[in-house]
């Protein structure tokens, strides 16, 4: 079976460029609606590199994942930017359908914004590659929600455990190498 290549047209990636800045600005303004209107408000001010990190990791992060859709596409250069985003919505949300929502999202601005015009100018196996793309940074993107969201559990789950270790040694249930195996059973109290 010969497999499809997902690389754009010159012609569609020029038509891209022109329509970038209208895009991504549309898109990152989904993501940072999710925050609310006052974090809203602080992280979008400034995107100064020293004065908001955040805010300046969030655009540098959306215009490499514009970059990359609509232009050469490079799985180095998205795992890197697909990782980056998906940390901070593994923090943020706890459910990948919320999390990654963004893409679908995404799929959704450029099908209502210039949709028509790629389907009319490229024909619609241009169209099925760049949405094609979309799905891929989707699928990519849940791997790593699903391992910093384990990452995330793991360190809760080590937190409480330092914080009951004295319980759980009370109560036999830890093993500590300076005292020996815990006893199988709790001793009476005569």
């Amino acid at each position: 079976m010969q497999r499809k290549s997902t690389n754009l047209s010159e012609e569609l990636i020029r038509y891209l460029e022109n329509k970038r800045d209208g895009i991504l600005k549309k898109w990152k303004a989904i993501f940072w609606d999710s925050f609310g209107e006052e974090a809203k408000r602080f992280f979008t001010k400034e995107v100064d590199r020293f004065q908001n990190p955040f805010g300046y990791r969030i655009d540098e992060t959306f215009e490499g994942l514009i970059g990359i859709l609509f232009g050469d596409f490079n799985w180095e250069e998205a795992d890197y930017y697909l990782r980056r985003l998906v940390q901070l919505r593994a923090v943020q949300e706890t459910i990948p359908s919320k999390a990654l929502n963004l893409f679908i999202q995404l799929k959704s601005i450029i099908r209502k914004e210039i949709g028509e015009d790629i389907l009319k100018k490229f024909g619609v196996e241009e169209f099925i590659k760049l949405e094609d793309r979309i799905n891929a940074f989707m699928i990519r993107s849940f791997d790593f929600f699903m391992e910093y969201r384990e990452r995330l559990n793991q360190l809760r789950y080590d937190e409480w455990k330092r914080a009951h270790y004295l319980l759980l040694k009370r109560a036999g249930l830890v093993y500590d190498p300076m005292e020996g195996m815990p006893k199988s059973e709790p001793e009476e109290i005569n």
